[in-house]
């Protein structure tokens, strides 16, 4: 059993590269997590682009994708399961020095990512056409949806791998690769979105030489199902720049091509009790955001579009809760793995307390341009009123929600995954779902009252994951990442 040790200073372990990157913990803690948040950012702000060029077909286009995104979540939650596992398995590995260690899990992550992807693959091909119908899609809403996420499946396996070496290479200390990969992957989105959900067409460029000012612009007309398309193929180049940045970047996770890519039995257990449990939560949330779009979906089309933008338009404010919460997750982890757990504590801390200024920050400003934020992606005016409204409340109480996020990834960073999921559980069944339904049905509040029934499940999650950290059990389940 490791010594443990009480100094809080940051160790100047070479292996340990993310306990390196600064002289002080705030300082280790910004440099670590601003790339990360930086990729949240850009990755939301792509999805928010791909939002708004869907949203200019019209409000039947934007209800087409808002309708499959509860099974993109439920989709996305088995992928982040898998991250998750892995992530605790490499930080550890990185804090204890012990590099063969290290490449055999990142090996592992490779073979587990591709299993997976496939799995999921082929679920999604074989239900693609009954989901939409089940989640209640209105006639005009169906064929397109049914297409679009037919389409989104065939990405599944190369999404399985960019996602977890992601995660692999952050766990590593190194945040700034998967920002750069998730940066080009998601330009190749937006450039594919250009081309292939718009047909052939003039752009005015006014300020230029007469006989200059338009250009013709070749586009493929294809609608929701271009967007598909565009979303797909960055999965397949976001896969190919990890494996890239894994084989040949010198990182604390940088492998061979050749080598042994066979699962062994201390991962697979390790994985399993980290794993399963991340997956339940998410499946716990995802299943409870699937009740709630059936939900909303009975209220018709326009409050299924208005909840559909703020939900991709409040990415922009929980973003910086991913990002500190991926850092988290590295910090803890390499801090127990060295056997740290004054530094783990003073880590959980000051994450918290730098997250929290920067997350009400961040609230300030959407909160006051609610309404220019969501004519961007809209040109209905109902939408653009009650996303505007809805837009409010959620920066309003966004903090509950954020809070929760960063407290997961502390958590996950020690292993102990059994107390999200139990705040899940209670917070989705418990909570939200019979509180929307109030909201919604029973009193009739539209999906503005949907909004604050999320607030009010997002603040009691708060709360017990306050009372869990400050308890400090958080830390008991370190022992998960032994060989």
């Amino acid at each position: 059993m490791k010594q443990t040790n009480t100094d809080t200073r940051i160790p100047r372990n070479p292996a340990s590269n993310a306990l390196s990157l600064g002289k002080s913990i705030p300082e280790t803690i910004l440099r670590l997590s601003g790339p990360a948040i930086l990729e949240q950012f850009l990755i939301c702000l792509a999805s928010l682009v791909d939002t708004a060029m869907v949203g200019s077909i019209g409000a039947a286009a934007t209800a087409s994708v808002a309708i499959n995104i509860s099974t993109v979540w439920l989709i996305n939650g088995c992928i982040t399961a898998l991250s998750v596992g892995f992530s605790f398995l490499v930080s550890h590995s990185v804090g204890e020095g012990n590099p063969e260690k290290t490449e055999s899990v990142v090996r592992q992550s490779i073979s587990a990512s591709i299993v997976l992807g496939a799995v999921l693959m082929t679920a999604v091909l074989s239900l693609h056409r009954i989901l939409p119908n089940l989640l209640g899609a209105a006639p005009e809403v169906l064929p397109n949806a049914q297409i679009y996420l037919g389409i989104i499946g065939l990405g599944l396996v190369p999404q399985a791998l960019g996602v977890v070496l992601s995660a692999v290479l952050r766990s590593a200390g190194n945040t700034k690769i998967p920002m750069a990969a998730n940066m080009s992957a998601n330009c190749l989105n937006v450039l594919g979105n250009f081309l292939l959900i718009y047909p052939s067409r003039q752009i005015s460029l006014p300020g230029l030489p007469i006989g200059f000012q338009t250009i013709s612009v070749w586009g493929a007309g294809l609608g929701i199902q271009g967007a598909a398309i565009s979303t797909a193929l960055s999965q397949y180049a976001l896969a190919f720049l990890m494996l890239y940045h894994i084989y040949h970047s010198p990182t604390a996770a940088k492998i061979c091509i050749r080598g042994n890519y066979q699962f062994r039995k201390w991962t697979l257990r390790s994985l399993f009790r980290i794993s399963v449990p991340v997956l339940l939560e998410r499946c716990t949330l995802c299943l409870g955001q699937i009740s709630l779009t059936a939900i909303i979906s009975g209220l018709g089309t326009i409050p299924l579009a208005a909840h559909y933008l703020t939900n991709q338009t409040e990415g922009l404010l929980y973003l910086p809760a991913y990002g500190f919460a991926y850092t988290a997750t590295t910090l803890i982890g390499q801090s127990l793995g060295s056997g740290n757990k004054t530094l783990a504590s003073r880590f959980s801390k000051d994450i918290c307390i730098i997250s929290t200024i920067v997350i009400i920050i961040a609230c300030i400003p959407v909160f006051l341009l609610s309404r220019p934020i969501i004519r961007l992606f809209t040109t209905d005016s109902q939408v653009m009123v009650l996303g505007t409204q809805t837009l409010k409340i959620a920066a309003a109480t966004e903090i509950f929600f954020s809070f929760s996020v960063v407290a997961s990834g502390i958590c996950r960073g020690a292993g102990d995954v059994k107390f999200p999921l139990a705040v899940s559980m209670i917070g989705m069944w418990g909570f939200r779902i019979g509180l929307v339904w109030l909201a919604a049905r029973v009193l009739m509040f539209g999906v503005a009252g949907v909004w604050i029934a999320i607030a009010i499940d997002c603040f009691v999650r708060s709360c017990l994951f306050l009372y869990r950290l400050l308890g400090g059990k958080w830390m008991e389940s370190n022992d998960l990442a032994q060989a």
